[in-house]
């Protein structure tokens, strides 16, 4: 029993501390220090941050000038001239900016020579992605294609957004607006958006390139055949690239794409460009000697205007003309509305020559890539037969 009057002994002196009361216990801060500890609690977060945030922006913007002076040293080392006469960088802290002083490049591009120099070239980028840019050239621009063909101009909107690749851009967004240009002829575009998405890896029949092309205003020399003139008034081209494709010599790439059983599939090409207008889809394959094979399913609008043009540049011979309008009238078809008459039929381009289901319209003129063609094998020429030996001694006489 003592043992337990012990225990509740202790008991009722653990209550009574619970009574127990001293300033130290229940000491408040004044809220003068409790704001001043918030207040530098929350400038040291922020120095913090605002440090690692400096460092990381640093660095990625350094990456970018990096991969600028890795592509232009890439591009001279190729043997292609690629140069600026000042960087400089900007755009902290939610932006990178990377402004380039009269850009120049003197190279190949698209298969021939390519020579521009514009007035700026302002390349932007988030620090979180780096390698997703958009890049804007405002001001004047200089351009020699070939060596033929020189403008000089300007556009009112001329950007692309691209991501990059290994090889080419994964993804190109070019917006071209009030493209206006002269020179050798006009060049112009009111409005010119082209998407495309590469695959570096595509083999066989698997997508390589896709491409979006859209646009109207647009004057391009010696872009279309002779009938049609050099403006487009609008275009819509939706395409598919199968096969690998990546950037060579041209000569190289078109035959191993050709060899390849390489397909370039429209699936929606919608053109309308001086009389004539035009919805198709269908697939285009080159040949060995890497000439254009075409086989299409088209609606067209215009097409007698179009072959009375031929007939009358000299183009098409009087006869065929008259064989191929009658046959058009036989394939013509009125609109409900009233409108302008249209004509459905397979269009196809074998051996060089155009055909308009079975009819044969013109010859193609013959693409040259400025390569050597691939020619077939030719048998060595025969010697000459050595004449048979004659004895002048049996020969009787003249008189």
């Amino acid at each position: 029993m003592a043992i337990f009057d012990r225990h509740r002994h202790y008991r009722k002196v653990k209550s009574g501390l619970e009574d127990f009361d001293h300033p130290a216990l229940s000491y408040k801060k004044p809220k003068q220090l409790r704001r001043f500890q918030l207040v530098v609690s929350f400038i040291a977060s922020a120095a913090l941050v605002f440090g690692l945030w400096s460092f990381a922006w640093y660095a990625m913007s350094s990456w970018v000038k990096a991969e600028i002076a890795g592509w232009v040293d890439q591009q001279m080392d190729s043997g292609a001239v690629a140069e600026f006469t000042n960087m400089k960088t900007g755009g902290f802290p939610n932006r990178i900016v990377v402004s380039l002083s009269e850009p120049h490049y003197d190279g190949p591009a698209f298969g021939q020579s390519i020579a521009w120099r514009g007035e700026m070239l302002v390349i932007t980028a988030k620090p979180w992605t780096p390698w997703s840019l958009r890049i804007e050239a405002p001001g004047k621009h200089e351009l020699n294609i070939g060596g033929r063909w020189q403008f000089d101009g300007a556009a009112e909107r001329l950007v692309a957004d691209v991501n990059l690749g290994e090889v080419w851009p994964d993804e190109l967004d070019l917006d071209v607006q009030g493209l206006s240009m002269n020179g050798s002829a006009p060049l112009a575009a009111g409005r010119l958006r082209i998407n495309a998405e590469h695959n570096p890896d595509a083999q066989a029949s698997e997508t390589g390139l896709s491409l979006r092309i859209q646009g109207d205003g647009i004057i391009w020399p010696g872009g279309l055949p002779q009938p049609l003139g050099d403006r487009i008034a609008a275009l819509d081209v939706v395409a598919r690239l199968s096969g690998n494709v990546n950037p060579g010599p041209l000569g190289e790439r078109l035959t191993a794409w050709q060899e390849s059983g390489g397909v370039l599939d429209v699936e929606r090409l919608r053109f309308r460009g001086g009389p004539l207008g035009v919805a198709a889809g269908g697939n285009l394959v080159l040949d060995k000697q890497l000439q254009p094979e075409v086989t299409f399913t088209a609606k067209f609008e215009g097409l007698f205007q179009v072959v009375e043009i031929l007939r009358a540049k000299g183009l098409m011979k009087p006869g065929d003309a008259v064989v191929a309008t009658m046959a058009l009238s036989a394939l013509s078809r009125r609109s409900d509305d009233g409108g302008a008459s249209s004509i459905n039929v397979g269009v196809s381009v074998r051996d060089g020559v155009l055909r308009l289901g079975p009819l044969e319209v013109m010859e193609m003129p013959h693409i040259d890539w400025g390569i050597p063609a691939p020619t077939a094998d030719q048998p060595s020429p025969e010697a000459d037969p050595e004449p048979p030996k004659r004895d002048y001694k049996d020969v009787p006489p003249v008189l």
